[in-house]
C-alpha cells in the first residue's frame, strides 16, 4: 500500500510551501494528506478504478500528482521543492518543537540536513545560540530526539490497521489458509505495536509459507520455516506468521496474544490446579497427561474456572483475579455510543462542512453530535474570530438541526491561555457545550486548569495530557488534584480517539474510572475520521470501562441535564 508514502509526500509539500509563505495551498495538500492516510482501502486500487477524485480534498491538480507518483514512482513538483531545501523534512518535523520554518532556519544557519545533524548541533549547544531559541528550546529538542529513538520501531495502532486489514485479506484469499487472526499487542489493542504477529492454521503449511514469503511487497525474508516465517515489508514493518494445528487454536491464541505477564499468571494458576498450560493446550500433569482444553479460548479459561478475559484486559493488572471471582467489568462496546462531542469543520481546521459531518454522523446511527471548532487562540489557519463569526456559525447549526433528525450541539474547543481561555464571555454564553484544552506548555498548568474550571462552564476537558504518542511527552500535571476538581465541577474527561493521542491513556483511565465520567470522542477533522471512534473504545476497554462510565452512551435529555451549567 502506498497510502502512507503519498500522504507523507503531501505533508512535506505543505511544509515546503509554508516556508515559502504560499497562501492556501499548504492547507489543500494537508487536507488531501489527511484523507489519504485515513483511507480504509489501497489507493492503487482506487486509482485503477478511476475513483481518485472521490477522495476528500483531491481535485484535478492533486489527482494528477497522485497518478504521476503511482505510475513513475516520482513526483517532479516535490523533487523541485526539495532542491531549494535538501533536508530530511519528514524526520526533522517529527521532532517535537520543530516546524517547517524552524527546519529552514536550522538548515540555513547551522547546515542541519537530517536527524544526525540536528542531534550534533543540539549536543554542541549551537541551537541555543540561535536567535529565537535558547537553552530551553535546545533541551526540548534533545528530549524529542531521545523520545524518537525509543519509539522509532513502534507503529501507531491506527497506522497498523489498514496494513493488518490488507494482510488478512490476502491470506484469506489464499487456498492454503484456514483460520487467521492477528495476535500480540495488536489484538490487545495497545496504542503502539512493534511488529505484526499472525496466527493461522493451514491445510498445506509448506505452500502457505511459500505464498506468504512471496507477497509482492516483501523486501526481505528474515526466516522461513514449516511453522514460522518472518518478513520485512516495504513499510519497514516486520510481519511474523506462525502456523499451528487446528486442535491447538484456542490455547495458541491465548499464548501468542499475551501479554507475557498475563500468561505467567495463567500458568501459575494452572500449576496450583495441577495442570500444565502452554501454546498447545491445557493438560493434567498427572497420569496420562490428558488434554483438557485447547480448541477454543473460552474453553481454556472455563477449564481454569475463569470467566473469559477479553484481549484488551490481558495486561496482568488484576484481570485474572477478577475473572476468578466473577468480577470482570462488562466492557463498553462501540454500539453503546450515542454521539460524538468533539469534532472540527471547515469553519476552523477541519476538511468538511457542518452538514457533511452531521450527515455522516446520522448514517452512523448517532442521536447527537457537537460541532466544536477552535477559538481564535488556536495556531491554525482562519478560525472563527469575532462574535459575528460565532453567531454565523450558530445560525448554520440551527439550519442543520432543522434538516436532520440527530441533534447538533453548538460547541467550541477553547484554548487555555495565561489568564483564562481564548473566548470572550459573549461567545461562551452562546454555546451548548464548552470544551477546554491545553495545546502548549504554560507555567503552573495545574493551577491554570483549576482556575479555568472555576471560572467557566466547562463541559469536557479534552485530550487532558496533550500527549502525541512517539513524539511528545504528556504534560506534567497533578492529575489526582485535577480529577477531584473536575468531579466537583461536573466536568467530564475525554478519551481522545485520534491514533496519535489516545489521551487520557488507558492506565490512567483505569485508575480514575470510579471517580469521574468519561467521554469517548474522535476529535474528527473530516468525515473519515469519525471512524476513529474504535480506537478510543479500545483504550476505554483497556481501562476497564463499562457503558455506565461513559457520558456519551446516555440519551440526549440525560446528557443535556448533565452538561447544563
Amino acid at each position: 500500500m502506498k497510502n502512507k508514502e503519498i500522504a507523507d509526500i503531501f505533508y512535506e509539500i505543505a511544509g515546503f510551501l509554508e516556508i515559502k509563505d504560499v497562501k492556501w495551498k499548504p492547507r489543500a495538500y494537508r487536507r488531501a494528506a489527511r484523507s489519504i492516510e485515513t483511507l480504509s482501502e489501497d489507493i492503487e486500487k482506487i486509482y485503477r478504478e478511476k475513483r481518485l477524485e472521490d477522495i476528500e480534498g483531491v481535485g484535478e491538480n492533486i489527482r494528477d500528482k497522485i497518478i504521476e507518483y503511482l505510475e513513475t514512482g516520482h513526483l517532479e513538483y516535490y523533487e523541485e521543492l526539495k532542491k531549494d531545501l535538501p533536508v530530511d523534512f519528514d524526520a526533522l518535523t517529527s521532532i517535537e518543537g520543530i516546524g517547517p520554518k524552524t527546519v529552514k532556519k536550522l538548515y540555513q544557519e547551522l547546515d542541519v540536513n537530517d536527524i544526525e545533524d540536528l542531534e550534533e548541533a543540539a549536543r554542541k549547544g549551537k541551537i541555543a545560540d540561535l536567535k529565537g531559541f535558547g537553552e530551553k528550546s535546545e533541551q526540548n529538542i534533545l528530549k524529542g530526539l531521545d523520545m524518537a529513538k525509543i519509539n522509532q520501531k513502534r507503529m501507531l495502532l491506527g497506522e497498523a490497521f489498514p496494513l493488518v486489514s490488507d494482510i488478512k485479506q490476502r491470506l484469506s484469499d489464499s487456498i492454503y489458509f484456514d483460520k487467521i487472526d492477528v495476535v500480540g499487542s495488536f489484538r490487545r489493542k495497545k496504542p503502539t505495536i512493534g511488529d505484526i504477529d499472525i496466527l493461522a492454521t493451514s491445510n498445506n503449511p509448506e505452500k502457505a509459507m511459500e505464498e506468504f514469503c512471496n507477497f509482492e511487497d516483501v523486501v526481505e525474508v528474515l526466516e522461513k520455516g514449516k511453522t514460522k516465517s518472518s518478513v520485512i515489508v516495504s513499510d519497514g514493518l516486520e510481519i511474523d506468521l506462525r502456523i499451528i494445528d487446528n486442535e491447538s487454536w484456542g490455547s495458541g491464541l491465548i499464548y501468542f496474544t499475551g501479554s507475557k505477564d498475563h500468561n505467567i499468571n495463567l500458568r501459575r494458576l494452572s500449576n496450583r490446579k495441577s495442570y500444565k498450560l502452554n501454546e498447545y493446550g491445557l493438560y493434567r500433569k498427572e497420569g496420562e497427561k490428558e488434554k483438557i482444553a485447547s480448541v477454543c479460548e473460552k474453553d481454556v479459561y472455563k477449564a481454569l474456572n475463569l470467566d473469559y478475559i477479553p484481549p484488551e484486559l490481558r495486561e496482568d493488572t488484576g484481570e485474572v483475579e477478577a475473572a476468578e471471582g466473577g468480577k470482570l467489568p462488562k466492557l463498553v462496546e462501540i454500539g453503546d455510543i450515542r454521539g460524538d462531542l468533539h469534532m472540527h469543520t471547515n469553519w476552523s481546521d477541519g476538511i468538511n462542512s457542518i452538514e457533511e459531518m452531521a450527515k455522516k454522523a446520522e448514517k452512523r446511527g448517532y442521536n447527537y453530535i457537537a460541532i466544536t471548532d477552535h477559538g481564535p487562540g488556536a495556531k491554525i489557519t482562519d478560525p472563527p474570530q469575532s462574535i459575528s463569526d460565532w453567531k454565523k456559525l450558530k445560525e448554520e447549526i440551527t439550519r442543520i438541526n432543522e434538516k436532520y433528525n440527530l441533534k447538533v450541539l453548538f460547541g467550541a474547543e477553547a484554548e487555555i491561555e495565561k489568564d483564562g481561555i481564548d473566548l470572550v464571555d459573549e461567545i461562551v454564553d452562546m454555546l451548548d457545550l464548552l470544551l477546554v484544552a491545553l495545546h502548549r506548555k504554560l507555567s503552573n498548568p495545574t493551577e491554570k486548569l483549576i482556575d479555568v474550571f472555576n471560572r467557566y462552564p466547562v463541559g469536557i476537558w479534552v485530550h487532558p495530557l496533550n500527549r502525541k504518542i512517539n513524539k511528545r511527552e504528556p504534560l506534567d500535571l497533578n492529575l489526582n488534584k485535577l480529577v477531584n476538581k473536575a468531579k466537583k465541577e461536573n466536568i467530564s474527561l475525554e478519551i481522545n480517539s485520534q491514533p496519535h493521542r489516545l489521551d487520557l491513556p488507558w492506565d490512567l483511565v483505569k485508575k480514575h474510572r470510579n471517580k469521574i465520567d468519561y467521554v469517548i470522542n474522535t476529535d474528527a477533522h473530516s468525515v473519515k475520521q469519525l471512524d476513529y471512534l474504535k480506537f478510543g473504545i479500545y483504550q476505554a476497554r483497556r481501562g476497564w470501562l463499562e457503558k455506565e462510565n461513559i457520558l456519551n452512551t446516555r440519551k440526549l435529555d440525560n446528557l443535556q441535564k448533565i452538561l447544563t451549567k
